[in-house]
């Protein structure tokens, strides 16, 4: 009887391997941040390295309106750009949108469709010079649309408002 045990226990030990994947994908944590009327304001996943003090987004996003009706969807990034700090260089991140986003009007109806053409953007930092950081640009191939579903030519206005939250750094994501 004791011996069956021991082979048992022996096979138990030796069959249960465990194995270490190593991975270049960041580790991610899905956070969910609510208006004070309940309902969902975004959700999405954020770098789980940074999760206790920035939100840096990565992957998909979906943003909401007070209402409840969903505002817009895609996905997201993380970059990097090199600031001056007191003591010396130091990197920061930036979360930047990637690929097809779609965006909504406040009644449900479709705003805005394309997918971001990715190019640099100069930003200012408190490096002489500033730095050079990916950004997402809109095209001609986007399509916009007015509040009844109406395809339109977008305004340079339309156009800045997509392109100003395309990327967002660690300011932005306060709470």
């Amino acid at each position: 009887m004791k011996v069956r045990y021991y082979f048992l226990f022996l096979f138990l030990i030796f069959s249960c391997k465990s194995a270490r994947v190593a991975s270049d994908l960041p580790q991610t944590n899905i956070k969910v941040t609510y208006y004070n009327n309940g309902f969902v304001k975004n959700v999405g996943n954020v770098e789980a390295f940074f999760a206790e003090h920035n939100s840096y987004r990565i992957g998909l996003w979906s943003e909401f309106y007070e209402n409840g009706k969903l505002k817009s969807s895609g996905n997201y990034k993380l970059g990097t750009y090199i600031q001056c700090c007191t003591g010396g260089l130091c990197d920061e991140y930036y979360s930047y949108k990637i690929g097809e986003w779609v965006y909504y009007h406040d009644n449900g109806t479709l705003k805005a469709k394309g997918t971001y053409q990715i190019g640099e953007k100069h930003k200012k930092t408190s490096c002489e010079g500033g730095a050079k950081i990916k950004f997402g640009f809109v095209t001609d191939q986007w399509k916009f649309y007015d509040k009844d579903g109406s395809e339109i030519k977008p305004s340079s206005n339309d156009i800045a408002e997509i392109e100003k939250s395309s990327f967002i750094d660690e300011w932005d994501m306060r709470d």
